[in-house]
C-alpha cells in the first residue's frame, strides 16, 4: 500500500518535472536534428540503465524513509498521549492547589489554635482527676484501720526482706 502510494506520487513528480521543470519556454525551440542516429541517442538518454538504477535506489531509500516516518509517527502519537496524560495530571494538581489556596491559611491556623486549646483543657482535666484519684487512694489507705503495714509498704521492699534483715533494720533504728 505504501509502495503503491509512493510510486503514484513519484510518477506525478516525474510528470510535473517533464511538463514544468524541463519544459521549453515559448519562444525557444530545440534544434531540429535530421539524422536518425541523434534521435536514437535521445531515446537512449530516456532509457539509460544507470539512471534507472539510481532511480531504483532512490525509490528504495524513499521506501525506507517512509517506514521510518511511519515509526516516528507512532512514537509521536505515543508521546502525544503521554503529554495529554501529563497535562491531565497537571490540571488535577492545579485544581487541588486552587482548592488548598481557597481554604484560607488563617482559617486553618485558627482551627489549629482552637483544637490545641481544647486538647490542653482536656489534658489539664485528666491530670487534675488523676491527682484527685491518687489523693483519694492515699486518704483511704491512711484512714483504713484494717490495713496491713507490710502490704502498704510493698513498694519499699519489705515483703521481700528476711527476718534477719528486719531485725538488723530495727537495731539500726534503736542506735539512732
Amino acid at each position: 500500500m505504501i509502495q503503491s502510494d509512493l510510486d503514484t506520487r513519484l510518477g506525478m513528480w516525474e510528470k510535473y518535472c517533464l511538463h514544468h521543470v524541463f519544459a521549453v519556454p515559448e519562444g525557444f525551440s530545440l534544434p531540429q536534428t535530421e539524422s536518425p542516429g541523434e534521435t536514437f541517442m535521445g531515446q537512449d538518454l530516456l532509457s539509460d540503465p544507470d539512471l534507472d538504477a539510481q532511480l531504483d535506489i532512490l525509490r528504495n531509500r524513499l521506501t525506507m524513509v517512509g517506514k521510518e516516518s511511519s515509526e516516528l509517527n507512532h512514537e509521536l502519537q505515543a508521546l502525544e498521549r503521554q503529554s495529554a496524560s501529563s497535562g491531565h495530571c497537571a490540571e488535577l494538581v492545579s485544581e487541588a492547589l486552587l482548592l488548598y489556596d481557597q481554604a484560607s491559611t488563617q482559617d486553618m491556623y485558627q482551627d489549629m489554635l482552637s483544637t490545641m486549646s481544647e486538647l490542653h483543657e482536656k489534658m489539664e482535666k485528666m491530670r487534675t482527676r488523676k491527682v484527685e484519684n491518687l489523693e483519694c487512694i492515699r486518704a483511704k489507705r491512711i484512714n483504713d484501720p484494717n490495713r496491713d503495714l507490710l502490704a502498704s509498704n510493698y513498694r519499699k521492699g519489705l515483703p521481700n526482706a528476711t527476718v534477719e534483715d528486719i531485725q538488723e533494720f530495727m537495731a539500726d533504728l534503736k542506735h539512732m
